[in-house]
């Protein structure tokens, strides 16, 4: 690749939050939610879980 999608991605105004490798790290933004690697599936799930429990019908 003739770029970084983090550079790319920050080029374009992004705000890139990151934590150490292999360890979880979930982060919501309204109805996004990622997860960092494998290691945040379980949080991961959890989040996603609360979110669709509060979801207004």
């Amino acid at each position: 690749m003739p770029f970084h999608v983090e550079q790319a991605l920050q080029i374009a105004g992004a705000h890139m939050d990151l934590n150490g490798m292999y360890q979880s790290h979930v982060v919501q933004d309204r109805e996004l939610i990622t997860g960092q690697n494998p290691a945040s599936d379980l949080e991961l799930a959890r989040v996603l879980d609360q979110a669709l429990q509060t979801r207004k019908p």
